[in-house]
């Protein structure tokens, strides 16, 4: 009788431990013709990927040179490059004109900070501040073509 009772008892939190996890595992969801996975939190992995590069970018936008100097531009440019690869990965193949464009973008920023780095004066700072505006524009247009299937 006690045998009996372990066993149901065993087979019901073995059930509820089952249940439970499949309540935290991801979904896979299409919106617009866009196929998006879920997270436990229930907001898709893509959508969160570009939350992250929102924040990366406005962080760009909030560095200043002349009090921080180019290493606090170097931090946010490498912090923005992972969010992007996170981006591009939950993204798959969508949003290709954006990726390029914000990739481009990004090559062309590392360049003008190297640049800035080995010389710094008037000219390379410009083009470094060219350079990280080119990367909000087109990191802008990636996350607004994100937030459009989100």
């Amino acid at each position: 009788m006690i045998a009996k009772r372990c066993s149901a008892l065993t087979a019901a939190c073995v059930l509820s431990a089952a249940a439970f996890l499949a309540g935290c595992s991801s979904s896979t969801t299409t919106v617009n013709g866009v196929s998006n996975s879920m997270s436990a939190a229930g907001k898709s992995v893509v959508c969160q990927s570009a939350d992250d590069l929102k924040a990366s970018i406005a962080g760009l936008k909030n560095v200043n040179v002349t009090a921080n100097g180019t290493s606090a531009v170097s931090a946010q440019f490498t912090k923005i490059k992972q969010d992007f690869a996170a981006l591009k990965a939950d993204a798959k193949s969508q949003y290709s004109s954006q990726v390029n464009a914000l990739s481009s973008a990004l090559d062309k920023l590392g360049t003008s900070l190297d640049a800035a780095k080995a010389s710094l004066n008037a000219g390379t700072l410009s083009a470094l501040a060219s350079a990280a505006g080119s990367v909000v524009t087109a990191g802008t247009n990636l996350v607004t073509a994100v937030s459009g299937t989100c």
